[in-house]
């Protein structure tokens, strides 16, 4: 559930929204890179007790926007036009968009050289973009599923558990979540990253199967099972801004 709220605070206004969770046991503040502040809560947390904590960090608020303000990143929107450049495995490569005569739909294809999209020539010039990003969301979400699925066949068999059902989605907020009922979302804009990015996330959701909160014994089993996870777990934050489709 989600709640918008406000304060005013060192003479200025923090516009921040609530984000509660069943899951969540401690509060937490977070600014992001696009100077948005989330209020992460368990809950039950009351909104007045929300709004003292927010203002006694507002100068630790301020400071993180000012900073991302003055070191904003770059638009990160695609455009999905010829030559832009697109995260594949972590490493960059030149969209190629290539109209073709007989063809009824848009495909897409891998090479070194860079992501391919055949469009059908009859497209009006304005019509083109939609069509490449379908078929540009289509192969990272294919590319996904063929990865998650590998990976969680392998990982299940270290737990001794059956494969759970998996789904690949395309998340604005969350990189990965695994359902009450064991469901695992995977966000196949990963499909961007280094590989040991997806592998940290499909691992981490895999590991809530048996341990549903982030407590000590959840970390250990990760560790277990992707030792030197941490590496990529803080990658994964320093760089997620990136992963954009």
């Amino acid at each position: 559930m989600r709640k918008n709220d406000c304060i005013k605070a060192c003479g200025r206004t923090i516009d921040y929204e609530i984000v509660y969770s069943k899951k969540r046991r401690k509060a937490a503040i977070v600014v992001r890179p696009d100077l948005k502040v989330e209020f992460r809560a368990p809950n039950g947390l009351s909104r007045e007790a929300i709004r003292d904590m927010v203002e006694k960090k507002a100068g630790w608020v301020w400071e993180k926007l000012d900073w991302f303000e003055a070191n904003r990143l770059p638009n990160q929107e695609k455009r999905y036009t010829d030559g832009e450049k697109y995260l594949y495995l972590g490493r960059e490569y030149p969209l190629k968009i290539l109209p073709v005569d007989g063809i009824k739909k848009s495909l897409a294809s891998f090479s070194e050289s860079g992501l391919t999209i055949l469009i059908p020539e009859t497209v009006p010039e304005e019509l083109r973009p939609v069509l490449v990003k379908k078929a540009v969301w289509n192969f990272y979400r294919d590319c996904a599923e063929s990865d998650v699925d590998r990976l969680l066949k392998d990982y299940s068999e270290k737990l001794n558990i059956a494969p759970p059902t998996f789904k690949v989605k395309h998340q604005k907020r969350r990189w990965g979540s695994c359902s009450a009922d064991n469901v695992l979302r995977i966000n196949f804009q990963l499909m961007m990253a280094p590989p040991e990015q997806l592998e940290y996330v499909v691992v981490h959701e895999l590991c809530h199967v048996k341990e549903k909160n982030h407590s000590s014994r959840f970390w250990k089993l990760v560790g277990e099972l992707m030792p030197g996870y941490e590496v990529h777990r803080k990658s994964l934050k320093k760089d997620g801004w990136r992963y954009v489709l």
